[in-house]
């Protein structure tokens, strides 16, 4: 009897431990979701900000100093090329083209005076030497009419470019008198205006400009300029498409195309001794933008590679292991080996990029190949095949997974299967 009882004990306490031993199985299981390896669209972008500008304007500089008399348009208004813009006093300028022209006529006549001179110098000479062949007149007196002669053309010379002088002074002072008449030279927007009546404009000299009365602006061409790193800019190619969204137009994007790619760089300090190296690009928006006003912020997502219907998967699902370290379920409080010999580079090195594939309930590491990446998926070039399940998330069960790990698939949302 007692050996029945001892048996009964025995298969009791073997039943008890196998029930704990499941138990403790289905508790070790990681939760996780899952997704399929599908054909997906991907597009590699780049992001930059910067602000939208006309890609046709017009500073209209003061070329003549004055007070401004007239001002004949506002900020905002459309002028066609030609318009009359403003007036700058024309006065001391118009003072000046009469005072030019007297002078130019008092050239002239002088120059005839000149020339009456001359006529009668060679007149003179010639009466000296019939004089001279029939001995009525001595040599003196036919060389005195020679000299006469070239002095009378020089004095003719130096009267005709006299006149020349003066009416090339002339002819810049009426240009003066022109230019105090500001007119528009392109058809557009005043975007900005810079002076009122009564003030004074300012002429530009080589070393310091003149006074910016005005801007004309094109509205109907705008560009985007934005900074992008320099990390990023050598994938950026003219003629990329990008999409271009305004923070004014917070629900609606423009088409635009890369149309320049700057060769020098930006660079600026950014503290602690270091600095950012950017590069300018230039977007030309295709599509019209209703109530433009140059200067918005922009934000631009430039498209600088893009495989159609590839094998992708999303880029959480993708994650490094060291081969040497895969091992089985990571237990709590397990800690990682690591010799005083290991450095960062060796462990770069022995790290392999790949990704949990769903293997009969248990997790299987497998190393994969990755191409260009979009905003939510990595393109597959080797290592998975279409259909399979590979676990997507959470990235905290990710992060602790190992490779033949227990897992448990939770149930997607619809939602996450539609993204899927």
């Amino acid at each position: 009897m007692k050996k029945v009882w001892i048996g009964v004990a025995g298969v009791i306490v073997v039943g008890v431990l196998v029930f704990f031993n499941l138990r403790s199985d289905r508790g070790s299981k990681t939760s996780v979701q899952t997704v399929e390896v599908k054909r997906r669209d991907v597009s590699k972008l780049i992001t930059a900000s910067g602000t939208i500008r006309p890609k046709r304007r017009v500073n209209v500089s003061a070329t003549a100093m004055g007070k401004i008399k007239r001002l004949a348009v506002e900020e905002g208004d459309v002028v066609n090329k030609g318009d009359f813009l403003l007036q700058i006093d024309p006065l001391p300028y118009a003072s000046v083209v009469d005072q030019l022209s007297a002078a130019v006529r008092g050239a002239a006549a002088n120059l005839e005076l000149q020339q009456a001179s001359l006529k009668k110098a060679k007149y003179d000479l010639e009466h000296a030497e019939q004089l001279a062949a029939k001995g009525f007149t001595s040599e003196t007196a036919l060389r005195d009419a020679q000299v006469a002669l070239e002095i009378a053309e020089a004095q003719e010379k130096a009267a005709a470019e006299a006149l020349a002088q003066q009416k090339a002074n002339l002819s810049k002072a009426r240009h003066d008198l022109n230019e105090v008449r500001i007119t528009a030279e392109m058809a557009g927007v005043i975007t900005a205006l810079n002076v009122e009546e009564g003030e004074s404009a300012i002429m530009g000299t080589l070393n310091n400009p003149g006074t910016v009365l005005l801007t004309i602006a094109d509205l109907s061409q705008m560009e985007a300029r934005v900074d992008v790193d320099e990390t990023e800019v050598v994938f950026v190619e003219v003629g990329q498409r990008a999409e271009v969204r305004l923070d004014a137009y917070r629900d609606t994007s423009f088409a635009g195309v890369v149309t320049e790619v700057a060769n020098s760089a930006r660079r600026a300090g950014v503290g602690m001794g270091q600095e950012s190296v950017d590069f300018e690009i230039v977007i030309a928006i295709d599509d019209s933008i209703p109530n433009i006003r140059p200067g918005l912020s922009a934000s631009v997502d430039i498209t600088v590679a893009d495989e159609r219907d590839a094998l992708a998967i999303p880029i959480a699902c993708l994650t490094v292991r060291d081969p040497d370290r895969l091992g089985g379920p990571r237990r709590k409080g397990d800690a990682d080996e690591k010799t005083e010999d290991d450095s960062d580079d060796r462990e770069k090195k022995r790290e392999v990029e790949g990704v949990f594939v769903v293997d009969g309930g248990k997790a299987r590491f497998r190393p994969v190949r990755v191409g260009i990446a979009g905003q939510h998926y990595f393109v597959v070039q080797s290592g998975l095949a279409l259909g399979e399940a590979v676990v997507s998330g959470p990235f905290s069960a990710i992060n602790e997974l190992r490779n033949g790990g227990a897992i448990k698939v939770k149930k997607e949302s619809k939602r996450n299967k539609e993204d899927s």
